[in-house]
């Protein structure tokens, strides 16, 4: 059995697990009453969850695996997947460009339009884990082809691509307080948490995926210490999957059709979410029924 082949037999043992997880943690927080958990606002993280798989799956998975072999081609030399060494390289740097991706995810407006998708829920549970933009992995290959340009093999950088993924699914849970000691290494369901805070000093904040070593490199860390109050920092007020696929390019566009000149909506594409369109502009124009000009957790 070859690496895709086996990706594909770890994604269909995740799947059923992973819904397990979750009806186990909706029934925990029933009985606690605790309100983890609101049915609309589940139904639609499960149906953009649903959705996400399909459109990847049938098509967008060959633009994916697609411009990592294109970018393989550009690599003069090519590592041994059998070696451990490879592994452990290829391990730190999907680590280190998701990092970029992720926190690129929150600092560009045109980033921020899909990433929102993730961060829209007002409630933190394993349901919003794969509560994700349905066309996101038309572009987050990009981040991956450096990693293929330096010769590891892309069915490495694929399957480990999926290790990295199901790791960030149990880290979207209330019910693990802190780890101790790792705290300092791993990025934790207490880290997490506080990724998707709303609160201002938690804004922007623990972008790691697996490591909490780029965090704590790049000056990103913030730790968990007042309640976290979760979402975008205004609500979109909506459990439509379809309204909050949405959401991000209409703000988006209606932002860009303010008066300005050509050069100021190019590189507004390319600024900090919530940043106005105009030098002399001290906010953004648009009536904010849609949070999509903020940069939520």
């Amino acid at each position: 059995m070859d690496l895709m082949q086996l990706a594909d037999e770890v994604l269909n043992v995740a799947t059923p697990v992973t819904i397990g997880m979750i009806i186990l943690e909706a029934t925990c927080s029933v009985i606690k009453r605790d309100g983890g958990y609101a049915i609309k606002d589940t139904i639609a993280s499960v149906i953009t969850s649903l959705g996400y798989q399909w459109i990847r799956k049938f098509l967008l998975a060959s633009v994916f695996i697609g411009g990592l072999l294109w970018a393989a081609s550009l690599s003069p030399w090519s590592w041994s997947a059998s070696s451990p060494v490879t592994w452990m390289v290829c391990f730190l740097l999907v680590d280190f460009f998701y990092y970029w991706d992720h926190r690129l995810g929150h600092e560009l407006n045109i980033l921020w339009i899909f990433h929102n998708i993730h961060h829209s829920s007002e409630h933190f549970n394993l349901a919003v884990a794969s509560r994700l933009s349905w066309v996101e992995e038309v572009y987050r290959w990009i981040f991956l082809a450096p990693i293929a340009m330096l010769g590891i093999p892309v069915p490495v950088i694929v399957f480990m691509k999926l290790l990295h993924r199901l790791y960030q699914v149990p880290v979207h849970t209330q019910y693990i307080g802190k780890l101790g000691w790792l705290e300092y290494v791993l990025a934790t369901p207490s880290q997490h948490r506080v990724h998707h805070g709303r609160n201002e000093q938690y804004l922007d904040k623990n972008y790691g995926g697996v490591l909490c070593i780029w965090d704590r490199l790049f000056q990103t860390f913030e730790s968990e210490e007042e309640p976290v109050e979760y979402g975008l920092v205004k609500q979109i007020q909506t459990t439509n999957p379809i309204r909050i696929q949405w959401i991000g390019p209409q703000r988006l566009w209606e932002e860009l059709k303010q008066p300005a000149t050509t050069w100021e909506k190019i590189t507004y594409l390319f600024k900090k979410p919530g940043s106005p369109l105009r030098e002399d502009q001290e906010e953004p124009q648009v009536e904010e029924t849609v949070p999509l000009g903020e940069s939520a957790a």
